[in-house]
């Protein structure tokens, strides 16, 4: 992802390029095709490819038109800066491009890399950025069963409570830490759906039949009894329900049901004491990396 970026980035691969099939380049570089399409999706989650389809996936911007930041543009000040010095000083174009790969990959090494792991690709997407900004690093979002945490080389893994035994499975025997975050509905969407369950009945609509499942469960549990599930199929018949409730990240349930019954959205935000658990925990591991890593490099010197 790295090397493709900085093409672009360059100009060596132009907008409107397409690039090798995941197959194609897998098979050249010797490495996981899974690799390939995982580097492929990053880039197009940078906004700097396209899948399109049996067209391949192509090129459509540079990073730094698309992410123009005073941060970005300071960044790129430097490096351009450093880079005619370095040519001053009788360096070829790539012999800077391997001193800048180094320095930056020994730079990143040194930052605590955390995931958010979901079901979801949404959700994972959604609590990894808002994770990002309270701690102030990147968080990647990974969606169960779409990864292997063997490839992933994570210090720190966080998930929900829910899926937190099946994170550990996963997990184990691995040096990543797991940790476990509450990811509770807006107190908004609680009060309405426990008013509307006191004199009628709620309906549960959910991505998949389990999630709906999990949810009316957890409503029983909490004391709301008067809850169905739904298989979500059009012209399913709402009738008897007072109020339907399906997931934040999904318009098309909400455009099947509206006309016929209210519909409220089933949104999740982080729980501050959680936020502020992993804060410490970040704050600590991040401590102990760095101390290691200053330990293990006076050993050697020694």
């Amino acid at each position: 992802m790295t090397q493709v970026s900085f093409m672009i980035e360059t100009g060596d691969l132009a907008v409107g390029q397409t690039l090798p099939s995941a197959r194609l380049l897998a098979d050249n570089l010797q490495i996981n095709r899974n690799t390939v399409a995982r580097a492929y999706a990053e880039l197009s989650e940078l906004g700097l490819v396209e899948s399109r389809g049996r067209s391949g996936t192509t090129v459509v911007g540079t990073g730094r038109a698309r992410t123009s930041s005073p941060a970005r543009d300071r960044a790129w000040a430097v490096l351009d800066a450093a880079a005619r010095e370095c040519v001053a000083l009788g360096l070829s174009a790539v012999e800077i491009q391997s001193l800048v790969t180094s320095l930056a990959l020994r730079a990143e090494d040194d930052v605590l890399k955390v995931a958010f792991v979901e079901c979801n690709a949404d959700r994972a997407g959604y609590f990894a950025s808002e994770l990002g900004l309270h701690l102030g690093l990147k968080v990647k979002p990974l969606v169960l069963g779409d990864f292997s945490p063997e490839e992933e080389h994570d210090d720190l893994a966080l998930t929900t409570f829910f899926h937190l035994a099946e994170v550990r499975r996963l997990w184990r025997g691995e040096p990543t830490e797991v940790v476990a975050i509450v990811a509770a509905p807006h107190v908004q969407t609680l009060v309405r759906i426990a008013s509307a369950a006191r004199s009628g009945t709620v309906g549960i609509c959910y991505s998949t039949y389990g999630q709906a499942v999990s949810i009316r469960d957890s409503l029983t549990q909490s004391g709301i009894s008067n809850v169905r599930v739904l298989h979500g199929d059009e012209g399913e018949d709402v009738g008897d329900l007072d109020l339907v409730v399906i997931p934040s990240d999904m318009p098309q349930l909400k455009a099947r049901f509206e006309e016929r019954v209210e519909v409220v959205e089933f949104g999740n935000v982080l729980d501050a004491a959680s936020v502020r658990m992993v804060t410490q925990v970040v704050g600590d591991m991040q401590a102990a990396k760095l101390a290691a890593k200053r330990a293990a490099s006076s050993a050697a010197r020694g």
